[in-house]
């Protein structure tokens, strides 16, 4: 059977968009509730990103507070190996005053005898001392001995510039050989400066 509609176009073009109506709005509400859901994550991964970033602000400052308080013991640290350079260089330079005198006394030839020893790092080694004078030829006698106490003197390598001032006969009351009241001797005096250690000076150049 042949059917004839006689509607007008326009309406029959509003029925048909009609029809489509119910698809736009169920398309409409999906993509809004996907706009929303989108909208949704992006708000709770900046929340997130945010306490990740507060949190990590957090551990920089205890992180720098623990840096700042280790600091203070690495700078301690550098103080103190400063302190020991300077106190290992100070001892480099010292002079063990009692060790001098030890080796002053062990070189001194058998036949010198010392009045006095001076030791300072000033003013430098200073020493009298007498020596027998004698004819016999069995001992180094006199001027002899006080040129070996020279030479011996000058060996040490805590002395230098060791040089004679003053060389004369005297007798000497505390001595006394058979049948006599007083030997006859010679007193001298002595005079040197005393040297840092060889490795202190080598460690200054």
């Amino acid at each position: 059977m042949l059917r004839i509609n006689l509607l007008p176009r326009e309406v029959l073009e509003k029925r048909r968009y009609e029809k489509w109506y119910p698809l736009t709005l169920l398309i409409f509400v999906v993509l809004l509730v996907l706009i929303l859901m989108v909208y949704a994550y992006l708000l709770l991964s900046g929340q997130q990103k945010t306490s990740d970033l507060q949190l990590l602000q957090e551990q920089s400052q205890k992180t720098q507070a623990q840096a700042e308080a280790f600091g203070v013991f690495e700078q301690k640290e550098q103080e103190l190996a400063t302190r020991q350079s300077v106190g290992a260089a100070a001892l480099a330079k010292r002079i063990d005053m009692g060790r001098l005198s030890e080796e002053v006394s062990l070189v001194l030839p058998d036949e010198v005898w010392l009045q006095s020893l001076a030791i300072d790092e000033t003013d430098g080694i200073t020493l009298a001392g007498y020596t027998p004078w004698s004819t016999s030829h069995t001992m180094d006698t006199s001027y002899k001995s006080v040129a070996k106490t020279l030479v011996r003197l000058n060996e040490l390598s805590d002395v230098s510039d060791v040089w004679l001032t003053n060389a004369a006969d005297s007798q000497f009351s505390g001595f006394v050989p058979s049948g006599g009241d007083s030997a006859s001797t010679v007193l001298f005096s002595i005079k040197g400066k005393i040297t840092p250690p060889a490795d202190a000076t080598s460690g200054q150049k």
